[in-house]
């Protein structure tokens, strides 16, 4: 009996044996094909998320002033699937003319002219229409750049690098687009003045820092004008200004007056050369 025991026993053991050898067989013959699976190429950018929204929204915000003493009213144009995006975005700043306010961009249909331009391949973008009167007491540059500017930046996911801003103006926002930018090029990667006033006698004019302010080499400027405004022959003169000191300037003038059925007609051409500058000015830094 105890000899048929040993008997089982051994085979049981030579089972197990048995059984063993076929799992490190198969073992073995799978590890390659594991080793084989392609792994992450960090080299290799993951691909951008689907965005099926096919607009834009323009938002309703305030910016506390200490240059003004109180809230001023923007409006903000934030691309399609504008809270999915984790990157700040470029941003361009476009201030309204004399005697209007933050709804005149907005009028000027930058919402459809964006969400166009987009649709179309251009990476998404910010705008910011700032309100706040202009007044011979307030300095407007100082309530950009140390109201407008900073709080912009804490409130929306746009860039905060001279790379990614873009500035530009109607009339007598245009006057101080192109004095912000020529007199702090550090900030803005371009600037535009449509149908802009360039001169109103002050040291600091637009003309004037035209001429004599440094630093203005990689800055794109656009000008525009109607052929029936009278501020066409200014314009033309400090495109020329520009021009002879070699800074890059793109000046256009079309048919039209100094109103808002011109400046309708040509809000997709500003935002265009805005985007396009921006992203050059992005390859260059």
């Amino acid at each position: 009996m105890a000899r048929r025991d040993r008997r089982l026993d051994m085979f049981h053991r030579c089972c197990c044996y048995v059984i063993v050898g076929f799992a490190l067989l198969i073992a073995s013959c799978a590890a390659p094909a594991r080793a084989a699976l392609p792994s992450p190429d960090p080299s290799v950018p993951a691909p951008a998320f689907a965005c099926r929204e096919r607009a834009g929204q323009v938002l309703h915000a305030a910016v506390d002033s200490a240059i003004y003493r109180s809230a001023i009213a923007i409006r903000v144009y934030v691309p399609p699937c504008y809270t999915r995006v984790s990157a700040r975005l470029p941003v361009i700043y476009l201030l309204h003319g004399g005697n209007a306010d933050e709804t005149q961009w907005p009028d000027l249909r930058v919402a459809q002219a964006a969400d166009d331009l987009i649709a179309h391949g251009a990476a998404p973008f910010v705008v910011v229409m700032p309100g706040g009167d202009y007044r011979a007491t307030i300095d407007y540059a100082a309530f950009v750049l140390g109201d407008l500017l900073p709080e912009v930046e804490r409130q929306f996911q746009v860039s905060t690098a001279r790379a990614g801003r873009a500035i530009g103006g109607i009339s007598l926002g245009g006057y101080w687009a192109l004095k912000l930018a020529f007199s702090h090029p550090g900030f803005f990667a371009a600037a535009g003045g449509h149908s802009p006033v360039v001169d109103r006698g002050h040291a600091d004019d637009p003309f004037a820092l035209a001429r004599t302010a440094n630093d203005l080499d990689h800055l794109a400027v656009t000008l525009d004008v109607g052929d029936a405004d009278t501020l066409s022959t200014s314009t033309k003169q400090l495109a020329r200004v520009l021009q002879a000191r070699g800074i890059s300037v793109a000046l256009s003038i079309m048919s039209g007056k100094h109103d808002r059925v011109y400046w309708r007609a040509h809000t997709s051409e500003y935002l265009r050369f805005y985007r396009w500058a921006l992203s050059e000015a992005t390859l260059t830094v």
